[in-house]
């Protein structure tokens, strides 16, 4: 099972991040978050709709990420019993040395722009990417130290308010 090992980033202003890549190439993806430590995901893309179960567990101090496929009638019966939701864009990009980064810029109900942000996904035991992707280098914000990841975990960020009184 694959070990979760990342590193985040807050960017500045969603609107020239999304500018970046052309508005196809980004994801629109609804969380949510069910009783326990599990989520579903739906992401839809150029019209083809992925949905996802994962559940992450913090197992002899290594996050454990395990994650499946969905059928959409499951994650349609299941989307009711999610108790934070998240609706966000997110653009996948893979950098020079193989590295994925997710780029996700949070929504709120009225489909507005309140936080922006980067994760490097990386092998278990290196601390932080090599560089940092070229395109977000100058609109990086602050870089999340490690003492401070939970603080930045999609399930809080879930909550504009939580997310409104974050300091960095």
């Amino acid at each position: 099972m694959p070990t979760e090992n990342e590193r985040k980033y807050v960017l500045t202003d969603p609107e020239a991040v999304l500018a970046l890549w052309p508005r196809e190439d980004w994801e629109d993806v609804r969380q949510g978050y069910l009783p326990g430590d599990a989520r579903i995901r739906r992401r839809v893309r150029r019209g083809q709709t992925t949905d996802s179960f994962t559940y992450k567990i913090d197992a002899t101090g290594r996050l454990i990420e395990i994650e499946t496929t969905l059928e959409a009638r499951d994650f349609d019966d299941l989307w009711p019993l999610t108790t934070k939701r998240i609706h966000k864009l997110r653009r996948a990009v893979s950098d020079a040395h193989g590295l994925a980064w997710d780029i996700d810029l949070f929504l709120d109900p009225e489909a507005r722009f309140y936080l922006a942000m980067a994760e490097c996904e990386m092998p278990e035991g290196m601390e932080a990417p090599p560089e940092i992707l070229p395109q977000l280098a100058p609109l990086i914000r602050y870089v999340v130290p490690r003492d401070r990841q939970t603080e930045f975990v999609n399930s809080r960020l879930a909550d504009r308010d939580y997310v409104d009184r974050l300091s960095f």
